[in-house]
């Protein structure tokens, strides 16, 4: 009898399952409903009527002026008396006989006055002669460099008491002179 061998079951590999993503699902955000406020109604306020006070106002009485008229004297004009008319005729007889007696003169023909020209007088320019003065031109002197001066105040100082001294010097030595002589 031959060994049948032993089937070596093969192990399944355990298959893995795939978790399933779980899918979120989306909130969906409830729209918040705003509430309206209800307007306030303002009660409208009730116009206070003014009474009118009747003014009475008494009226003026408006004196009338009475204009006192004045009367205008008009002069009386002088009536201008009218002359007699005398016939044409005889005013022409009269013209003639006047012409006949008067001889006309002639007219004299007035000479025309020469303007006179007047003559510009031309005045006489002097001629002013100035005598030009020779300038002498000073030489300029050289300055001379100033020495400063030594300072002698001190100097002057030190001599005074340099005579003092020797005054006193003086009369001491005549002093011991006379003692010395006595």
């Amino acid at each position: 009898m031959k060994k049948t061998k032993k089937k070596t079951k093969k192990k399944k590999k355990k298959k893995t399952k795939k978790k399933k993503k779980k899918k979120k699902k989306k909130k969906t955000k409830k729209k918040k409903t705003k509430k309206k406020k209800k307007k306030k109604t303002k009660k409208k306020k009730k116009k206070k009527t003014k009474k009118k006070k009747k003014k009475t106002k008494k009226k003026k009485k408006k004196k009338k002026k009475t204009k006192k008229k004045k009367k205008k004297t008009k002069k009386k004009k002088k009536k201008k008396k009218k002359k007699t008319k005398k016939n044409k005729k005889e005013k022409t007889k009269k013209k003639k006989t006047m012409k006949k007696k008067k001889t006309k003169k002639k007219k004299k023909t007035k000479k025309k006055k020469k303007k006179k020209t007047k003559k510009k007088k031309t005045k006489k320019k002097k001629k002013k002669t100035k005598k030009k003065k020779k300038k002498t031109k000073k030489k300029k002197k050289t300055k001379k460099k100033k020495t400063k001066k030594k300072k002698t105040k001190k100097k002057k100082k030190k001599t005074m008491k340099k005579k003092i001294m020797k005054k006193t010097m003086k009369k001491k030595k005549t002093m011991k002179n006379k003692k010395t002589m006595k």
